[in-house]
């Protein structure tokens, strides 16, 4: 037990941790949940970096179709039946299917993905509800949890795309929709997209280039985002407590106690719990591998996004694509002047009614048209405004730009 210990106080005295674990942390926080959720975010970044790391080093980016025979493991012998499938579904369906304990790695890798979002949307409705950038420096910090939020549903539809079934394709396909936008504003941002992409159907390069940008540069902005946002945290202190009488307010923030052991215990037990929770998921409710997408195929009608997407696909079909479309610009754009148009000095909720009520309009928004995408399928198709050209019959979309076959 002694090494133990002797072990501990090295790591703290040569990693410089001792000012870190006796950082004084407002009491009210610890016992209050609604600071808590930023952690199950942070947390499942992490664990969406270990798994992502194994599935990376097993996935292989392609187009390239093959006939595929799975093997029938229980049996021992080939199956009857084959399919046609990408390179990298069936990376995929070997990490899911033949892979020693692949199909775990993927499930919690699924999940954790979803609790990211999930934890990332509470906390900024928990933030805005308690009016978190009227601390010292939380104005800043707002922005950077607003762009961090954007880059977490951005990097979970980009992982959604890689296994290039048809659920993923229709994602890659609504995100290329909401970057076209601007072209309809006269600002070329679909088109430079486009251009960075090297084409307009899905080839090879296009699925590498979302490969990369999945498993090294968006989680690179992500983590340098998220510790900005730590130091930010650590220099002007968390969020204040929601009480309108300035007595109580001062007194609770004057109660402080060490990040050591108090928080540290919370946040590992928080961890375990997380844990915990994505096994339960993971063996309750399997996500099975979906159906393959073939280059050139269009989507057919009855599939679904992924939902964290759902609501906007739902509000395409629903509204005007010219009005609907453009949706999440506003809302993002109206989150990030959020702290310019709040100038009031009140924290507490009956203060900030107006801006609670805003945030439950968010959360309305979302939530309508998220449940009302998987209780009903609406027939409309998508309109021209939204809508991504497949390549023809006779092109070739997974080795270059699409060109013409034989004479």
């Amino acid at each position: 037990m002694r090494i133990f210990i002797r072990l501990w106080e090295i790591i703290i005295e040569r990693f410089h941790l001792k000012e870190f674990l006796e950082h004084p942390v407002p009491r009210y926080s610890n016992l209050n949940p609604l600071y808590w959720i930023g952690d199950v975010a942070a947390m499942s970044f992490f664990i969406l970096a270990i798994t992502g790391f194994i599935l990376a080093w097993l996935y292989t980016p392609g187009v390239s179709t093959t006939v595929k025979t799975p093997p029938d493991i229980l049996s021992g012998h080939a199956a009857a039946e084959s399919y046609v499938a990408t390179q990298s579904y069936g990376s995929v369906y070997r990490i899911v299917y033949l892979t020693p304990l692949g199909f775990i790695v993927r499930e919690i890798h699924l999940w954790a993905a979803y609790m990211m979002i999930f934890a990332t949307l509470a906390h900024f409705f928990a933030k805005f509800i308690l009016g978190s950038y009227k601390r010292r420096g939380g104005g800043a910090l707002w922005l950077l949890g607003v762009l961090l939020g954007f880059l977490t549903i951005n990097q979970a539809v980009l992982g959604y795309i890689l296994p290039l079934h048809l659920d993923g394709i229709l994602a890659l396909q609504i995100g290329l929709n909401i970057f076209r936008y601007f072209d309809y504003l006269g600002i070329p941002v679909g088109q430079l997209i486009l251009a960075l992409l090297g084409s307009n159907f899905v080839t090879d390069q296009v699925i590498k280039i979302i490969y990369s940008l999945h498993i090294l540069i968006v989680p690179a902005v992500i983590l340098v985002l998220l510790g900005l946002k730590i130091n930010g945290i650590l220099y002007g202190g968390v969020s204040p407590p929601p009480v309108k009488d300035p007595a109580v307010r001062e007194k609770a923030l004057q109660e402080k106690e060490p990040f050591y052991p108090h928080r540290f215990a919370l946040t590992v037990g928080q961890l375990f719990l997380q844990l915990s929770v994505l096994l339960l998921l993971v063996a309750v409710f399997p996500l099975p591998l979906l159906e393959p997408w073939l280059p050139g195929q269009p989507v057919p009608a009855g599939v679904r996004p992924p939902w964290p997407v759902m609501w906007y696909y739902t509000y395409v079909k629903m509204i005007d694509p010219f009005i609907s479309v453009g949706l999440p610009f506003v809302l993002v754009l109206f989150a990030l002047v959020v702290p310019l148009l709040d100038r009031g000095k009140g924290v507490s909720v009956e203060e900030r009614w107006v801006w609670v009520l805003i945030a439950l309009v968010y959360i309305a928004i979302i939530g309508y048209g998220t449940v009302l995408g998987y209780l009903i399928d609406l027939p409309k198709e998508i309109t021209p405004i939204t809508r991504i050209a497949v390549p023809p019959e006779y092109a070739t979309p997974y080795i270059s730009t699409p060109t013409a076959v034989g004479p």
